[in-house]
């Protein structure tokens, strides 16, 4: 028997790797650490999940047991301590915040109201002289018997946690209401919660169970943005143990990006406010935290007005006030980080009597907004999508109860315990804030030194990642391909549409002879130009092109020919790029007509891999292809057996080879896909019998196809999912493929880029009879090939896909070209 197999045998356990000197690394088994979700039934739990609910459960037990802080029967503090100091919170600031958090759920006049985690009843007493029925919920036995003994009318209390809402014990006591409940309520529980995977699994059950137009209530959150924030006050003039703080916070911490995805994935249409503390007093209570309203089926009402709070002018709350209809104030400096600004206390003041509510700006925690009416605040998932940094204590946990179970399964077999015992979880959910932030700098580290061997495009970085400052000239060449593009297509809508000549659309397409394949390009081709005002449309939507001296030159007087070879090269554009690129605009009208195909301008020598190929090592590609690589690699590191790849559309197989370079000789089963037999020969010639090989499309049920439901730890979609006719259907199917816990790994683009819409786009013309590309996604039949950055985490969350990384950083020259990766798990 080795040292290794009393490890194996725990559950908990999936792999043991040396580590060090005589050192081992455990890694944590992805069951141990997953909340499965079961619809109609409590989620099952992963017995690490459990077990810090436990954890949780025994704290509380304990600490409402002792009586400690109880003011009185609607006021009991116990618990409630201040983080810096210890000393118990003041009990008028603790009776306001009961107050502000009761005035937000009454606000909605609920009737029926199911409480999850009330704690000592401080809501409770404030909340049921309004409501027809009460039930509340807590783990700690000690409060439920208590509360169940005051006799209240039409209130139930059980012992049960907050993932058992679909449980017995707290079906029987909601059948006493008579009708299911209007709103869900959660006040500062969330925060003991060990993941968002649990989070979600709560959320979900909670948005199912209210009644159309009514209510899920998740207060006083912590916002994962300020933890640094937070950390840096209780650690005042020590960067390195405010860093330390921030690590070890057991609290889950989330932000309003993470809140959006889960709410997206709940299956009823939710809209999201987010309410800002209001209390008078400046604590960690006012500073830190927020509450959010999901409303569920909520009735539609008129757009909101919006303004901002510097274009205004002095006074700008009684300019407000002046404003007739639903209207919001935004970018508000908050004066609890701003000193002379207001505060959401003087704010909430200044509203008093217009049945408004002062909000969160949900890009900028410190910064607050103002809706008049408070539903005017109300905002879809959509709105605040994006990929969140939440802060998940369960990742910690594991890794200290990892190495307790490490230790006493070696004591027990009389092994000796080395001194260098350390412990890991599975790359993707469960990460604290810092694991998250260091997993993407590592993957932008390893991308940026893959452009270090991009010789002489970045000449003199060989040994260290490229930092920004050498890579200033990408948004220049990136806006140049786009002047050079909009010129072009200005001349020719010119050529048949001149200034004072307007023509309908159909007879511009008429005009150039565009092919009936081709005419969504047209179109797209014009609402470009009427954004960008080269043509303008009369009042009958008739459009013809603004006179203009253009003369085919850039600022710098570098004719389009010219520019396009500079900037391709810039980009690490092969020359063969910018020629086709050159021709390609230059025959737009034999392209329209279908005189002549992009693919004979892309591939003229008629080898087609080889020509695919040219722009696999530019500047986006090599960045992201190895953060990709980098990611496969430390998921690799972190599964038990051969880690189970899936990739989509590997086509020519720029992906693939940065993915198995990740690998190493880390072992996989790695299964390379595409739509085209081509691809998938020409890939078996190039990687042998490494991968195997399969044709699947995107566009149709995967596992109808053949691959195996829940078998891949990894899928990669890198530059496929934009030719999807249905992105979102398109990334359910996808996660159908993953493992719980998997992640999938998808590049895009996340804006319409002129050059590629002027000459790339031909090879996605739709053949006769086939829809076209986005009719039924978030891209919505405009013509638009491209998912936005927020559109695109909008689908992954809609498919039940939580975005947990992207990359580039969005203050990085990297981000101009707008190729970007994204990393999403399932819970």
């Amino acid at each position: 028997m080795t040292s290794y197999e009393p490890l194996l045998a725990h559950p908990w356990i999936a792999r043991v790797d040396p580590a060090g000197t005589g050192g081992l690394a455990v890694t944590a088994d992805p069951a141990a650490l997953a909340v499965r979700y079961e619809p109609g039934r409590p989620p099952v739990l992963g017995d690490l999940v459990a077990e810090h609910l436990e954890h949780w459960g025994e704290v509380y037990d304990w600490t409402y047991s002792s009586g400690q802080g109880a003011h009185r029967p609607d006021l009991d503090l116990s618990g409630w301590r201040a983080t810096g100091t210890g000393r118990p919170m003041p009990a008028d600031h603790m009776a306001e915040w009961a107050d502000r958090t009761a005035e937000l759920v009454l606000r909605h006049q609920p009737s029926r109201l199911l409480e999850l985690g009330c704690g000592t009843g401080m809501l409770l007493h404030r909340l049921h002289p309004h409501l027809k029925g009460y039930v509340g919920t807590d783990i700690a036995g000690h409060v439920v018997t208590r509360l169940n003994g005051l006799g209240l009318d039409g209130v139930t209390v059980v012992r049960a946690a907050a993932h058992e809402i679909n449980g017995g014990a707290v079906r029987a006591a909601l059948a006493r209401l008579g009708d299911r409940p209007d709103c869900v309520l959660l006040n500062s529980v969330t925060q003991c919660f060990p993941s968002v995977a649990y989070l979600a699994a709560v959320l979900r059950d909670a948005v199912d169970l209210v009644t159309p137009g009514g209510t899920v209530v998740v207060g006083d959150v912590r916002h994962a943005g300020l933890l640094d924030e937070h950390s840096r006050m209780l650690e005042p003039g020590s960067a390195e143990r405010a860093a330390q703080r921030a690590a070890a916070d057991t609290e889950l911490l989330f932000d309003p990006a993470t809140l959006a995805a889960v709410a997206a994935s709940a299956g009823r249409r939710v809209t999201i406010s987010l309410f800002a503390k209001t209390l008078t007093a400046d604590t960690e209570l006012t500073r830190y935290r927020f509450d959010a309203v999901l409303h569920v089926e909520p009735p539609q009402g008129p757009p909101a007005a919006v303004h901002r709070w510097d274009e205004l002018g002095p006074g700008p709350m009684a300019a407000l006030a002046r404003q007739s209809g639903p209207v919001c104030l935004t970018g508000i400096p908050n004066g609890l980080f701003e000193p002379g600004a207001p505060t959401g206390a003087s704010l909430r003041a200044a509203l008093e009597g217009t049945g408004g509510a002062v909000m969160l700006d949900p890009d900028d925690p410190t910064r607050l907004q103002v809706a008049i009416p408070a539903a005017a605040g109300a905002m879809p998932p959509d709105a605040l999508a994006g990929v969140g940094r939440p802060h998940e204590p369960l990742g910690a946990f594991a890794r200290a109860r990892l190495v307790e179970v490490a230790r006493r399964e070696l004591r027990r077999a009389e092994l000796p315990i080395p001194e260098q015992l350390t412990a890991r979880i599975p790359s993707g959910p469960g990460h604290d804030a810092a694991a998250a932030a260091r997993e993407a700098a590592d993957a932008d580290r390893a991308g940026r030194l893959a452009l270090a061997r991009m010789v002489p495009a970045v000449e003199g970085w060989a040994l260290e990642p490229v930092p920004d400052s050498a890579l200033t000239h990408l948004p220049h060449a990136v806006r140049r391909f786009d002047e050079i593009a909009l010129r072009a297509l200005t001349r020719l809508v010119a050529g048949v549409a001149p200034p004072g000549t307007p023509r309908t659309a159909g007879q511009i397409m008429a005009a150039l002879g565009a092919a009936p394949r081709h005419e969504w390009i047209v179109r797209r081709w014009l609402e470009v130009l009427a954004t960008e005002g080269l043509v303008r449309r009369d009042p009958g939507g008739r459009i013809d092109a603004v006179a203009s001296d253009d003369a085919g030159e850039d600022d710098a007087g570098e004719d389009d020919a010219a520019g396009l070879d500079r900037a391709c090269a810039e980009l690490g554009y092969p020359d063969q790029m910018a020629i086709f690129y050159r021709t390609a605009l230059a025959r737009l009208p034999e392209l329209l007509r279908d005189e002549i195909m992009a693919q004979a301008l892309l591939f003229p020598d008629g080898d087609l891999l080889t020509s695919l190929s040219k722009d696999q090592n530019n500047v986006s590609n090599t960045y992201l292809n190895a953060a990709m690589g980098h990611l496969v690699a430390r998921a690799a590191a972190t599964r038990t057996g051969p880690l189970r790849v899936v990739e989509l559309g590997g086509g020519a197989g720029g992906s693939t080879a940065a993915a198995l370079g990740g690998l190493g000789d880390a072992p996989a089963d790695y299964l390379f896909t595409d739509v085209s037999r081509f691809f998938t020969m020409a890939a078996e010639d190039r990687f042998g019998d490494r991968l195997r090989y399969a044709l699947l499309d995107i566009n149709a049920d995967l596992v109808a196809q053949g691959a195996v439901r829940g078998g891949a730890n990894v899928v990669i979609a890198a530059n496929v999912l934009h030719c999807a006719r249905h992105a979102g259907r398109s990334l359910r199917w996808i996660g159908e493929l993953l493992a719980p816990g998997g992640l999938v790994v998808v590049t895009e683009a996340i804006r319409e880029h002129y050059l590629v819409l002027a000459t790339m786009q031909f090879l996605l013309s739709p053949r006769q009879g086939e829809p076209d590309l986005g009719a039924g996604d978030r891209r919505g039949g405009t013509g638009r090939v491209f998912l936005t950055g927020r559109e695109l985490p909008a689908e992954l969350a809609e498919a039940g896909l939580r975005p947990i990384l992207e990359l580039p950083r969005a203050d990085s020259p990297l981000a101009s070209p707008a190729q970007h990766l994204f990393v999403a798990t399932r819970p």
